[in-house]
């Protein structure tokens, strides 16, 4: 919980990005993805208030093979919080006072730069405060990491202009695949694509069948059309094919996004007969156009080497995934 650790990287990342935004007026939110800044006293940082924060931000990102802590965590004290560290993306300031009578949590964006998150969290005492945030663990964690997903997407969707075609032409959706993502395979309704790395391979799958109940959204169902799309279609040596591990159950929830209502996946993929696994995360949802149920998977093979920065980089795709107006499709000459 050393508050220095860190701290020059990220005001020489914040201090070159900033300069480097030609825009003008209000800057773009700096610092690395995945990093959270929290600006809190030393004492309270050292007490059981700065101690129960730091457990919360340092656990374990969900569906890996491997233990990952969720965030890189910096402190600074409030007397250091000044304007270069104010254009941090994701800040998080404990407010400590008699002044209120129980402890709340309240979100500000865009406060002094664009594409930030600013989290004040208030209670009365240091008890209050760490009951509070460890019992809103997964409210917290998930608010950050939802709006880092969120700010990728846009910034691939500025990065990437188009839409790829034979998404929109196979299954009626506009979605942005980061660059390297360039090699395909097309089966009947199933679409592959992969960036072939030896290293920190990335994939993204998307399939679809017709909508006939809502209960192909229950869990359950979900790991069944996986495991019956991608053992048909994904294989490996030895006559392997992909499947959902049963060592770690997957994660399960259902959510809005831009009004379009999803389930979701998150766990582990392994082969068959062979040592190949890592993380995925599937995406369902009802393109109501074509009356198909739509599947949106992305996947990382990464052995020895961390995923969570790879996993999240290539989870944003999810997030740029839309319906296209007849005017958005692309057509191929």
């Amino acid at each position: 919980m050393k508050h220095f650790t860190g701290l020059l990287t990220l005001l020489a990342v914040i201090v070159l990005l900033s300069s480097c935004n030609s825009g003008g007026g209000f800057l773009s939110a700096s610092g690395a993805n995945n990093e959270v800044l929290v600006i809190m006293d030393d004492t309270s940082w050292e007490n059981a208030s700065g101690r129960a924060l730091f457990d919360v931000l340092n656990s374990n990102t969900k569906g890996l093979p491997q233990p990952e802590p969720n965030f890189r965590i910096l402190h600074i004290t409030p007397e250091n919080f000044t304007s270069t560290f104010k254009m941090a993306r994701n800040i998080v300031i404990p407010v400590i006072s008699e002044m209120y009578s129980q402890p709340k949590l309240e979100a500000e964006l865009d406060t002094y730069a664009a594409g930030q998150v600013i989290m004040n969290i208030k209670a009365p005492d240091s008890t209050s405060f760490a009951n509070y945030v460890t019992e809103n663990k997964d409210v917290i964690v998930n608010y950050f990491i939802e709006k880092e997903l969120e700010r990728n997407a846009q910034w691939l969707k500025n990065e990437i202009k188009s839409p790829v075609v034979r998404a929109q032409q196979m299954f009626g959706i506009n979605i942005h695949f980061p660059k390297g993502i360039v090699n395909f395979e097309e089966f009947n309704n199933f679409l592959w694509a992969t960036n072939n790395s030896g290293r920190g391979r990335q994939d993204i799958v998307i399939y679809q069948f017709p909508y006939r109940s809502e209960t192909v959204f229950e869990k359950d169902s979900l790991i069944k059309v996986r495991n019956e799309f991608l053992g048909k279609y994904i294989k490996g040596a030895f006559d392997s094919e992909m499947s959902t591990s049963t060592v770690y159950p997957p994660d399960y929830r259902r959510f809005t996004v831009d009004g379009i209502f999803r389930a979701e996946l998150r766990g582990l993929w392994e082969m068959t007969t062979d040592m190949m696994g890592g993380p995925f995360v599937m995406n369902a949802f009802v393109n109501e156009n074509t009356g198909m149920v739509i599947v949106v998977e992305t996947y990382v093979y990464a052995p020895e080497t961390n995923k969570r920065n790879l996993m999240r980089s290539l989870e944003a795709t999810l997030y740029t995934i839309s319906f296209p107006k007849p005017e958005e499709f692309v057509i191929e000459a």
